[in-house]
């Protein structure tokens, strides 16, 4: 398995349990008791996992990759305290991507804000996805946990996974040694998260509906990210709208 406690995640602490209610609660109650180290933790099962807007995450005892990484997030003088969690989220949703693209032959892509998908082959949907807590103070910290199917996972109806994708020897070790591996690098230059994630974006480029924080929907055409993670959308009467929050409910090629 890849070292963490080198480069980025130097002095990183890689611990394993066999459940818990979510390690990304974990991390962030650790950081709210005075630990802001860099932390990987992993476990075999999650009784209260959660997705975005607190919708539950159900998983495979055995055969889901639950892992979070706490990461610092404290400015640098050219970025705010969110824009320094914000590219280590991004950079784990890359990282997600390009390792899950080792394992299959389908091509695997990113759907905006923060889920790993398959589009096409014979099982296509949701392969992982992305959530993060921000945790204030005078040493800001981002928790970033990454869900990812290794194995079918029935409670999911839309998902898919790395096995049904066409996987052959792959498991939850040789995953997270992949997903540290790419990550490394995505944590040192922003820049090329951006690129990865427009590359292979499933979103750019498509006819989509977008229902938004506030509970409105938005229908348009995705035309790109910008530096930030906001969704670029050409609407129908050629306005032009930049979402930093929302879910694409649905999309299909534009035109």
């Amino acid at each position: 398995m890849a070292d963490p406690s080198t480069g980025p995640l130097r002095g990183a602490v890689l611990r394993h349990l066999e459940v818990t209610g979510s390690t990304n609660a974990d991390l962030v109650a650790e950081a709210r008791a005075g630990d802001r180290g860099v932390a990987v933790l992993v476990a075999d099962h999650q009784t209260a996992g959660r997705g975005r807007r607190d919708r539950r995450w159900d998983d495979t005892s055995g055969g889901t990759l639950l892992v979070s990484f706490r990461l610092p997030a404290s400015g640098d003088g050219a970025r705010e305290p969110t824009e320094v969690a914000h590219d280590a989220v991004a950079a784990v949703g890359a990282a997600a991507r390009a390792a899950c693209a080792r394992f299959v032959p389908v091509p695997v892509s990113t759907k905006w804000p923060n889920d790993v998908v398959v589009l096409g082959g014979p099982v296509p949907g949701k392969l992982a996805g992305v959530l993060a807590d921000f945790v204030s103070g005078p040493e800001p910290v981002v928790v970033v946990g990454l869900g990812c199917n290794v194995e079918p996972v029935a409670t999911q109806p839309d998902a898919t996974s790395l096995r049904q994708c066409g996987a052959g020897d792959v498991d939850r070790d040789r995953l997270l040694a992949a997903v540290i591996e790419e990550l490394a690098p995505f944590l040192v230059d922003p820049g090329v998260v951006h690129r990865e994630l427009v590359a292979h974006s499933a979103t750019v480029g498509s006819a989509v509906r977008v229902e938004l924080a506030d509970g409105s929907v938005l229908d348009g055409t995705a035309t790109g990210l910008s530096a930030n993670g906001r969704l670029e959308i050409t609407t129908s009467d050629g306005g032009r709208r930049s979402i930093a929050a929302g879910d694409v409910v649905s999309s299909r090629p534009a035109g």
